[in-house]
């Protein structure tokens, strides 16, 4: 039976759609929503397998919308109507994470096809995750390199800043091969926080994707002071939608076999990119704040784990900023979302500003502070067996070269 949830501003059009679907057999209407406030608590609510979403629905941004449904439902997918049947209106639907988009009014019977095609073909796609993440670990993510994804299902908790550190931190704890990939697809910031450009970003493997060389990952890769290397994010965020799954993560892939760590930033959202960086990731860190929201998503989080089958012993769940004050202790933390806390982070407001400003990497500047050592703390946490030994915990201080300035670092022609 496939569960479909009907999100409509026109109550005689939810009518509609709820009688025309309730006769058929293999469809059930779990329910429906006239604004996005109760759209996203129904699919939060309902679970259901297919969305179906005006794109004039009130009360939101149609993409925003889009992405915060799969946020609430990740196991969900969404068919976008609109009376807009125009390429730019498509492109917009699909880029945000839809799985199919139809010209209002509907004809049901091409509303019916699609929610069962859509569904048939979202069904395989978990199937294969499912087959992927118990796949993996024996065949993909022990090979060569790990592997780690920094991901949090929540904006604004840090997550682009610690990874660029951590990335650092595990190139001066081992000496090891390190490389960042900035796979924000369509607003990666990993560039601005190393004061890094170049011509050439991730997007100039697509073309490539069936001989990723270690040429050709060379012609790319941007050399860092610190000593790791870089894959910067596509410049215009339209570029995010040439990318399928299996893109990056044969990207990844590639990057696996010629460093010892790959660290990926990512972005806050369930779509089939980031379940597939899911895929081949040794571990995931899960970075959050010590507030009831960020919480709530985590949950979310582990259900999609639950969902796609993923070893929930290879996610690290990290607090930031965890010695703010009025925030939950760890233990509400862990009772709440029942997996325990691996690492904590202090909170360091003045210094991460100004190294985000710069464009130097706080460890790099002052590899003293608590948050350095945390940072630290949490590498040697993720080192592979055979570097473990090789921790001098010593790091050798990096080269601090001229560096552009201000405003002028977001202008590479300046």
């Amino acid at each position: 039976m496939i569960r479909v949830l009907i999100l409509d501003g026109t109550a005689s059009d939810r009518e509609e759609l709820t009688r025309a679907l309730r006769g058929q057999t293999d469809i059930e209407v779990t329910g429906g929503a006239a604004d996005a406030t109760t759209a996203l608590e129904a699919a939060q609510r309902t679970r259901p397998d297919i969305i179906v979403l005006d794109a004039n629905l009130p009360g939101a941004d149609n993409a925003k919308l889009t992405q915060d449904l799969l946020t609430a439902a990740p196991t969900a997918a969404i068919v976008v109507g609109s009376t807009q049947g125009d390429a730019a209106a498509m492109r917009q639907a699909m880029r945000a994470g839809a799985q199919d988009f139809l010209t209002k009014p509907y004809k049901m019977d091409e509303l019916v096809a699609s929610i069962r095609q859509v569904y048939e073909s979202h069904v395989q796609r978990r199937a294969l995750l499912v087959e992927a993440a118990s796949n993996a670990p024996a065949e993909e993510r022990d090979a060569n390199g790990k592997i780690i994804c920094m991901f949090s299902p929540k904006g604004g908790v840090g997550r682009t800043t610690i990874g660029v550190n951590l990335a650092i931190a595990l190139r001066q704890l081992t000496g090891q091969r390190v490389a960042i990939a900035d796979c924000n697809l369509q607003f990666g910031d990993v560039g601005i926080v190393l004061n890094a450009s170049t011509s050439k970003t991730i997007a100039d493997l697509i073309p490539t994707i069936s001989d990723l060389s270690p040429q050709v990952l060379d012609s790319v890769l941007v050399q860092h002071d610190s000593g790791i290397r870089v894959l910067l994010a596509p410049t215009r965020p339209e570029v995010a939608e040439l990318f399928h799954p299996e893109h990056v993560k044969q990207i990844l892939q590639a990057l696996r076999h010629t460093h010892e760590y790959v660290v990926v930033d990512t972005w806050t959202t369930f779509q089939e990119v980031i379940l597939g960086i899911f895929d081949v990731s040794s571990e995931i860190i899960l970075l959050t704040t010590l507030d009831m929201p960020a919480i709530k998503n985590i949950r979310v989080f582990l259900d999609v784990c639950d969902a796609i089958q993923y070893p929930k012993e290879r996610v690290l769940l990290v607090i930031n900023r965890a010695d703010a004050s009025g925030g939950l202790s760890i233990e509400d933390i862990e009772s709440s979302v029942q997996h325990k806390v691996s690492a904590t982070l202090v909170s360091a407001g003045s210094l991460v500003t100004a190294s985000i400003n710069r464009g130097v990497p706080f460890i790099m500047t002052d590899p003293n502070t608590p948050i350095s050592q945390n940072i630290m703390d949490l590498a040697r946490m993720l080192l592979r067996p055979e570097d473990q030994a090789a921790d001098v915990s010593q790091p050798v201080e990096a080269e601090q070269p001229k560096r552009r300035q201000g405003l002028g670092r977001l202008m590479p022609g300046f």
